[in-house]
């Protein structure tokens, strides 16, 4: 069992070295804010999409609320004409008009709440993205200074072996 083991670490840890020589922290960065980017669009949608269906419910509430108001005003009149009957179904249609606009009241407030919580995450979510892009330009630029400082480094320790190294030679 030891040797598999051992083997699967090895082929793991060769793998790790081959992803982590193709990984570039630059495409990487910019990767990620590609996909910010890509969740802040979907975010907005989600918000229009919210704002939509509220207004949809407010204008059904509101129909609800006229309905209610016009069945109402039937019932007075089927009662100042001595139509018990009809004043009784046209009280019975506005009940029913009330309790559709009460639970599309009740709906439209839930709705609101859902609204107000998506459009804070999506402020949210633009700062972050705001803060990542400038981090991002940060992390670039202290990449390049290390790669930089990296090459010097080599070129400078080449530099003093060879010539080291080539008047050693010659004193030989």
């Amino acid at each position: 069992m030891g040797f598999f083991d051992r083997l699967s670490r090895l082929v793991r840890a060769n793998a790790n070295a081959v992803v982590g020589a193709m990984e570039d922290p630059a495409k990487i960065l910019d990767q990620s804010v590609a996909d910010m980017q890509s969740d802040l669009v979907k975010l907005r949608q989600a918000v229009a999409t919210a704002i939509a269906s509220q207004k949809r419910i407010q204008n059904q509430a509101e129909q609800a609320d006229a309905q209610a108001k016009t069945w109402y005003e039937r019932a007075e009149l089927a009662l100042k004409k001595g139509e018990e009957d009809l004043a009784r179904e046209a009280l019975g249609r506005r009940k029913t008009c009330q309790d559709t606009a009460t639970a599309l009241q009740s709906q439209l407030q839930s709705q609101a709440g859902q609204v107000e919580q998506l459009k804070q995450s999506l402020v949210k979510l633009e700062s972050k993205i705001a803060e990542a892009k400038t981090k991002k330009d940060m992390l670039k630029a202290r990449a390049q200074a290390a790669q930089a400082q990296e090459q010097l480094q080599s070129a400078v320790g080449n530099l003093g072996t060879n010539s080291s190294m080539a008047a050693f030679e010659r004193m030989e």
